[in-house]
């Protein structure tokens, strides 16, 4: 493992939610190089082998073996936060178009056809009401709903 991996893989705690309406226009440029992160990629990867190797998921940065969420942060993304059953919280930086935004990748573990158990995740986001527009794979859920 090379010594920037290393540093992904280091330690953090912490779990926030933002709760504020994120801006109305949202550069989907922007967005979709943020979903597409190597370390989004990172984190998924991370949260996924936690999950596979121990039934209880993670619930932090920590526990998913992933750095401090602020060092998981560029390409349009300010942080990268594990919170409770795996949830992975990407908060999106303002070169998103967003203001406060957040996208949260539920993980959901499935058997495929070969019998072969692996982890899927559903996107959605609390405060950006037209985030499928930018990404048509999530789905504005607000919270409390």
């Amino acid at each position: 493992m090379n010594r920037r991996n290393q540093w992904l893989a280091g330690i953090a705690l912490g779990v926030l939610i933002a709760s504020s309406s994120a801006s109305a226009a949202v550069n989907a440029s922007e967005l979709h190089i943020a979903m597409a992160s190597l370390k989004l990629a990172l984190a998924k990867m991370g949260v996924a082998n936690a999950i596979l190797s121990d039934p209880k998921p993670p619930s932090s940065n920590a526990e998913a073996r992933l750095a401090a969420p602020t060092q998981m942060g560029g390409d349009g993304i300010s942080a990268i936060r594990v919170s409770a059953g795996g949830v992975i919280n990407v908060y999106l930086a303002p070169a998103t178009g967003t203001a406060n935004g957040v996208v949260q990748l539920v993980p959901k573990v499935v058997t495929g056809k070969e019998g072969r158990k692996r982890v899927q995740y559903t996107c959605y986001s609390p405060n950006i009401p037209d985030i499928a527009t930018a990404a048509p794979e999530c789905t504005y859920h607000p919270l409390g709903k």
